[in-house]
């Protein structure tokens, strides 16, 4: 065989498997075409299963935000507007509670328009506000918030719900206002406490006092709040008839409202701790976990005076063994101690 024949043999070769190839090609493409598919199916189905399953942590997460957080912010504002009803716009007290509430109570008092048109009217532009400069879970939940409290306090108003210290249209001389306040400022700290706990707030100074905030990170919200409540407080004096007393009463309402508000934020939690430095960290210690049920952590240390090897124990208790731990501590020679109280405890704390 030449080798011009041998080149046209090889060059057909080439061809039939070109041509086979080319044949291949889309059958190779629709199988591959056909995997995809099935792996998307799965996958698919895979990603439909992940949700559907939800874990623990992910129903909790959404029974707090669809059944608890609007139930806690429908109780909190029906508090709200009870206390602004039965006690703020009472005839037997007339005070101002500060912020949006305490501008819609005198307006009220002067000319009869309910507060909670003024409560509307006031915090719609601040919610809108809040809604593009803040967050807007935290604007949704307070106008919601707004909208329920105002609803009420126009209702309350129209049904003519009853008033501390009026009986019958007359005021009773046996009313005691400063019971009234401190009344109005314990229930109105357990609605206050209810709506921080939802993350929302009742709006007015509270959106303005974030709002100031967010430019100014390095000053507390709680200043900006009480700076804020207090113009609107002192002002109380040139619309009411009947001098300071408004404003003590004002005072009074918000400084009950705040102790107990801040009593069921933190107060359930809250605990002492105590460090001490001891020589007898294993009996001291013993007798701790044996009679307080709470542990004690031990730390190596060195009395920097003598160059002395000690023992600092570190333990968490509740106020109410504050006593007792005492009582444990005077046992022990050569032992000091030092107390501090803890806002908030989080874990395994019984």
């Amino acid at each position: 065989m030449s080798f011009e024949e041998q080149q046209n043999q090889t060059s057909d070769e080439i061809s039939e498997q070109t041509e086979q190839a080319a044949q291949q090609e889309p059958q190779a493409e629709v199988a591959a075409a056909g995997a995809a598919t099935a792996d998307s199916v799965v996958s698919t189905g895979e990603k439909g299963k992940q949700k559907a399953a939800l874990t623990p942590e992910q129903k909790k997460k959404r029974i707090r935000n669809f059944v608890l957080v609007p139930c806690m912010i429908l109780i909190s504002a029906f508090i709200r507007s009870v206390c602004v009803r039965l006690f703020m716009t009472s005839p037997a007290l007339n005070f101002a509670p500060g912020g949006v509430t305490g501008i819609g109570t005198m307006i009220e008092y002067k000319t009869g328009f309910s507060t909670g048109y003024t409560n509307v009217i006031i915090n719609i532009p601040l919610v809108i506000i809040a809604f593009f400069f803040l967050s807007r879970a935290y604007a949704i939940k307070s106008a919601c918030a707004v909208g329920l409290a105002s609803a009420g306090m126009v209702l309350m108003q129209q049904l003519d719900f009853p008033q501390y210290g009026v009986t019958n249209g007359v005021i009773d001389p046996a009313s005691e206002p400063v019971l009234g306040a401190i009344a109005c400022g314990v229930l109105g700290g357990v609605g206050v406490a209810i709506m921080i706990r939802a993350g929302a707030s009742n709006g007015g100074t509270d959106i303005i006092a974030a709002l100031i905030q967010r430019k100014y990170e390095a000053a507390g919200i709680t200043w900006f709040i009480m700076g804020l409540d207090a113009m609107v407080v002192m002002s109380s004096y040139f619309v009411y008839d009947n001098g300071l007393t408004p404003v003590f009463m004002s005072f009074t309402q918000q400084f009950a409202s705040a102790l107990v508000g801040d009593f069921i934020l933190t107060g359930f939690k809250s605990a002492i701790k105590y460090e001490i430095i001891t020589d007898d960290p294993e009996e001291l210690s013993a007798e701790l976990i044996a009679k307080l049920k709470h542990s004690v952590t031990k730390i190596d240390a060195m009395g920097m005076y003598a160059h002395s090897n000690k023992a600092l124990l570190v333990c968490v208790i509740h106020k109410r063994q504050v006593t007792e731990f005492n009582n444990i501590l005077k046992k022990y020679k050569n032992t000091f101690a030092y107390v501090t109280s803890t806002s908030e405890v989080f874990g395994k704390f019984i």
